[in-house]
């Protein structure tokens, strides 16, 4: 144990030295090859002789332009091992017989892509070598729950510009939900490994569409070798250096095109600087070593967003001066200039880069993702005073190193050092003691149905998340149907928040000044902690021509590394009650989750699959460690709540039946049925101190369930057309959608009962559709679209709507409908590919209501608007209740075109 200090406050630290920690560590390594998420897939399949039908010994396969190959058995069967993702031409020889080069061999994450050739001999056939290209499949034999691949080219035909968006398109998916789960419950990774913010659970990274070599969508269960993740897996393999020079380049602006100016304003005139995006990309040969080759990307994006106020007030305007209270006389104060002022505009920087050195058994890598973020959020009770909304700001940063060794054609290992930044701070001035900051409250709206006359935000924050990862990865073909992967990984964190807000030096005098409580207090709480995270698993992919199954087990460790009270009544170490200055440990925990998954192939052209696995995640850190100093404020309500290092995982039990069937040529259909039991989700309790006070803490106890199918009819590009349709039909409920609905409940006198049964989740969408479509030739000229159709989301009426009886989510949201557009015309000059588009989001301009009023059950229709008093202000009850946030973003068209040399 050692002491350290952090803004002059000492804390107590404690070294990963003790020896049943590291016992635990040295085994767990010692006696497991380390690595997770697959990034790489296979090729297999059988060398015969055209005529004959027998085996060919010997015969010889590679992967062109790479050293990867393998020679056929005796029974003519070979697998090349470990191959990127990507599309290959494969070669195949052997004495005696014509070569065969088979083109567009597509090989996808985790997957096996099956190539069977036939050989002629040459005392048959004399001539040039036989180029076949591959056809591939439109069922996958060996895929035993629901996973979406998603190449680079697939990317650049749909209307999107980032990861998420691509996400967002699955099926199963709402908002970030993956198949009725709480937000945070997804694992990102990155070349295998984690970019999740254990801060938050977010994605951490922003990785840009130009990077991404393939993209990996796992929304129903999967292998062992994924963890911390209860609710799905993206998995994206970023682009390697080409074998020859490539740049590329692109640029776009654009506008909001809407005709609903009545909700949005100052979008009457297209102004085409509202939007600016700038891309390049450079990948290629070093010319320093053969083998030795880059990749980096570069974009600048800024959006000055749909969403704006009106600089009616200006900050230091103050609240009018009242003559007649009762009948509404009062003088109004205001000073601003009238100027709309954007109110969730974004910005940032990114810079993706990776240099990959091959040899012929080795490969190392080292790549770089940074992105600086700057961003506001609207918020409507500063629509009048916007100048008084802080700035919220991200800076990320991960380094990857990776070692790769082909022991043999079966054996391959990758070694993997990562180091994961996370900045974040938000505030409106970034000098805390700015003489331009005016007190708390000031501004505050006299009358309902009133904007802020003018005031600011005080409050500022700063926090970190650093992860230092290492894996070891060993996967090995021990036999033709068996390929073994055992791995384990270890994650230091270091996570450290700092909230603090402005409070009055003298309250009791008429002088405002800036001051800040002791840091430890309410208003200035700080912490760093190091949290550690272990894990370790066995998979084994059978692969018969009856069945393929994917079975495995996993072994999660953490240790919270983090104290609280030993008596939970006694929060502030009051001497006159039990527990004043003793604390205890949170425990470490341990967990062991099996997972299976079992494919059938009924035929060549249909596949049954069925998987089952047991699923678990920690709780993110932020909800461990929030108020860790156990911080209570001595009054009769409820105003405080603390975070519980102690949290057990939260876990889930998910089962999933499906089916693959080829209906005709190049079109398929996709059925699957799904059930989740959730269990340990983070909810509050109650505690009530010695002294009389009560707060609420973080415990597992709220629950939930998911059941719902997926249909997926998909139309493969060919003869210029291409198309995908996705419904989902889900029931996904729980006894409370937001973990704080305790504490809220308990806000009032007297308090909300809390749910005893399951009650419809906000992101309870029953129906949603998505259909893209994709005309054209490819490399000259492509067009399409996306439809997106989804059900009214639920809310909570009004008590006095439900006639005193109020039900948590009874109410339905309507339904929202968009569609996105996108079309490319490619020109040749000489060595030089240049391409025009156009990008249009939501090209029919719906306003889809996204919030909604809980007494009318629509966007900015109040029914009691008769009851309001007296405004006092400049503002009408029409003006406060056109919420322009409370719809969706108008149309957006953004014109743009890309200069590549390849």
């Amino acid at each position: 144990m050692f002491n350290m200090k952090i803004g002059g406050k000492k804390l107590r630290c404690y070294n990963f030295t003790n020896w049943r920690t590291a016992l635990i560590l040295l085994i767990t390594v010692m006696c497991t090859a380390i690595g997770f998420a697959g990034t790489t897939g296979k090729v297999s399949g059988k060398i015969t002789d055209s005529e004959t039908g027998e085996p060919i010994l010997g015969a010889n396969i590679l992967i062109a332009d790479t050293y990867l190959g393998a020679a056929a058995d005796i029974e003519g069967d070979y697998y090349i091992n470990n191959i990127p993702p990507g599309t290959y031409n494969l070669k195949v020889t052997a004495v005696g017989y014509q070569s065969v080069t088979v083109q567009n061999v597509i090989v996808k994450i985790d997957l096996t892509t099956r190539i069977d050739v036939k050989l002629t001999s040459t005392a048959i056939s004399i001539g040039s070598d036989v180029v076949i290209t591959a056809q591939r499949p439109l069922v996958q034999k060996d895929l035993t729950s629901s996973s979406v691949t998603i190449s680079s080219n697939d990317i650049k035909m749909m209307p999107v510009e980032n990861v998420n968006q691509v996400i967002n398109l699955q099926a199963g998916v709402v908002d970030g939900h993956f198949r009725g789960g709480r937000s945070g419950e997804v694992a990102y990774l990155v070349d295998g490994v984690s970019v999740t913010d254990p801060f938050n659970g977010g994605f951490g990274i922003q990785v840009e569409n130009s990077s991404v070599r393939e993209m990996e969508v796992i929304s129903g269960t999967f292998n062992a070798e994924y963890g911390q993740a209860m609710s799905g897996v993206v998995n994206i393999v970023t682009q390697d250096g080409a074998s020859k020079f490539t740049v590329n380049g692109s640029a776009y602006t654009g506008s909001f095109l809407t005709s609903h100016t009545d909700v949005f304003q100052n979008l009457t005139k297209i102004d085409p600087s509202r939007i600016k995006d700038f891309q390049l990309s450079l990948s290629g040969p070093t010319y320093i070593a053969e083998g030795l080759s880059y990749f980096v990307t570069g974009r600048y994006l800024y959006e000055d967003g749909y969403l704006y106020g009106k600089r009616v007030y200006n900050i230091t305007d103050g609240a009018p001066i009242v003559i007649d209270n009762a009948n509404g006389i009062f003088i109004n104060r205001n000073t601003g200039d009238g100027k709309y002022v954007a109110m969730n505009p974004y910005e940032k920087y990114s810079l993706n880069g990776k240099i990959s050195y091959v040899l012929k058994d080795w490969k190392f890598s080292y790549s770089v993702f940074y992105d600086h973020n700057r961003n506001k959020y609207y918020d409507h009770g500063y629509s009048w005073a916007p100048d008084g909304v802080y700035t919220h700001y991200r800076n990320s940063i991960m380094h990857n190193f990776q070692i790769s060794y082909v022991f043999s054609q079966s054996t391959y290992s990758t070694l993997k050092f990562s180091r994961n930044e996370y900045y974040y701070k938000g505030y409106l001035y970034e000098d805390p003691y700015d003489s331009r900051y005016i007190e708390p409250g000031f501004g505050d709206p006299l009358s309902d149905y009133t904007f802020r006359y003018g005031g600011n935000y005080t409050s500022r924050y700063n926090r970190f998340s650093f992860s230092n990862v290492v894996q070891w990865q060993l996967n090995s073909q021990v036999s033709k149907q068996h390929k073994l992967g055992i791995g384990a990984e270890a994650r230091y964190h270091r996570i450290y928040n700092h909230y603090m807000d402005i409070h009055d030096l003298d309250e009791n005098d008429s002088v405002f000044t800036i001051s800040y409580r002791t840091l430890g207090s309410e208003d200035n709480q700080e912490y760093l902690k190091k949290p550690v995270e272990i894990s370790a698993y066995v998979q084994d992919k059978m692969e018969y021509d009856i069945m393929i199954i994917n079975a495995g087990v996993r072994f999660d460790y953490f240790d919270p590394r983090s104290y609280m009270p030993s008596d939970l009544k006694n929060p502030q170490n009051n001497t006159d009650f039990p527990g004043a200055f003793v604390y205890k440990k949170a425990s470490r925990k341990t967990q062991l989750s099996p997972r299976l998954g079992v494919s059938f192939p009924i035929t060549d052209q249909g596949i049954i699959h069925f998987s089952y696995g047991h699923f678990f995640q920690i709780p993110s850190f932020e909800n461990l460690y929030i108020n860790s100093d156990y911080l209570v404020t001595e009054s009769s309500g409820l105003s405080n709540y603390t975070g519980n290092p102690d949290l057990d995982a939260q876990r889930t039990v998910m089962y999933e039946l499906g089916l693959q069937q080829v209906l005709f040529a190049n079109f398929k259909i996709d059925v699957s049925a799904y059930y989740r039991d959730i269990r340990n989700l983070l909810g509050m309790e109650i505690i009530n101190t010695y002294q009389g006070t009560k707060y609420a803490r973080y415990i597992n106890r709220d629950y939930g369930n998911v059941r719902g199918f997926i249909v997926t009819l998909e139309k493969r590009f060919a003869d210029y057309f291409g198309a995908k349709l996705d419904y989902t039909y889900q029931i996904a409920e729980g006894n409370a959608s937001d973990p704080m609905s305790v504490y809220n409940n308990n806000q009032s006198d007297p308090p909300v009962e809390s749910n005893k049964t399951v009650v419809p989740l906000n992101w309870d969408q029953r129906h949603t559709l998505n259909l893209s479509v994709n005309i054209g030739v490819p490399g000259d000229w492509t067009a399409g679209f996306i439809f997106s159709y989804g059900s009214g989301l639920p809310y909570t009426e009004s008590i006095r709507v439900s006639k005193g009886v109020q039900f948590e989510n009874g109410g339905r949201m309507p339904a929202t409908y968009n569609v996105d557009f996108r079309a490319d015309k490619a020109f040749e000059i000489g060595p030089l590919h240049l391409s025009a588009f156009v990008l249009v989001y939501n090209l029919l301009d719906i306003k889809n209501e996204v919030s909604v009023n809980n007494a009318s059950g629509r966007a900015n229709v109040d029914l009691y608007t008769d009851e309001a008093g007296t405004i006092f202000g400049l503002n009408t009850i029409k003006q406060y209740l056109n919420n322009p946030s409370s719809f969706s973003a108008p149309r957006q068209v953004r014109l743009g075109v890309s200069l590549g040399l390849y």
